[in-house]
């Protein structure tokens, strides 16, 4: 069983945040598709990485399933076997969902399995936690989530995030490093003096800023 990211957006820091935190919940079963030959060496830090499309992949499509908003079916335990390849577009999400899986992905691939999450629409990161808490035996409607929560940065300050984010016993589960990066995209570390090493290492998780 492997979980498949069409890599379809450039590297901010942001997604990247979302990339390493899907990588500790697939570790070696992660595979980046679609990348360019400039991220080959950064998106193997996390996971394996082809630089062609999933849509062109040779494999047997009917063990392939796509998760798609859109999709009519819910994504089941019983769909998942040993085999089985899921494949999450790597697509920031906005705030009204444009629909753009099944533009670059589903659209293009005739004979796999579609299926949804739920209707909430999920971060990158989020949507490889709940397909991997199904893999392992849960049912959708076992698995908790929190639509557009908004986190405080501070006594005076908070931000929403305009995605659903899964919960594990109560406790969201938050990209880690996405709030010390809007802290600092606000400017709450103005007066310290980071170097783009530092800010390298940290989004990596070699380091605490």
């Amino acid at each position: 069983m492997y979980l498949v990211i069409e890599h379809l957006e450039e590297i901010s820091e942001w997604l990247w945040l979302e990339y390493k935190h899907v990588s500790e919940w697939w570790k070696d079963k992660l595979i980046f598709t679609n990348a360019r030959e400039d991220e080959r060496e950064k998106l193997a830090k996390l996971g394996s990485v082809l630089m062609e499309s999933v849509t062109k992949f040779p494999f047997d499509r009917s063990k392939i399933i796509v998760l798609d908003l859109q999709a009519e079916e819910e994504l089941k335990p019983e769909d998942i076997e040993e085999d089985t390849i899921i494949v999450v577009g790597g697509i920031l999400g906005d705030a009204v969902p444009r629909g753009r899986t099944k533009e670059f992905i589903t659209s293009k691939m005739e004979g796999v399995k579609v299926r949804h999450i739920g209707k909430p629409q999920y971060s990158i990161d989020g949507a490889a936690i709940v397909a991997k808490l199904i893999a392992d035996g849960k049912r959708l409607e076992e698995i908790e989530y929190e639509e557009n929560p908004t986190i405080k940065l501070d006594d005076f300050s908070e931000i929403t995030l305009h995605y659903a984010v899964p919960k594990l016993n109560g406790k969201l589960l938050l990209t880690p490093g996405l709030i010390e990066l809007q802290k600092r995209e606000l400017g709450y570390f103005e007066e310290e003096e980071i170097s783009d090493e530092e800010l390298e290492e940290f989004f990596e998780g070699k380091r605490e800023l």
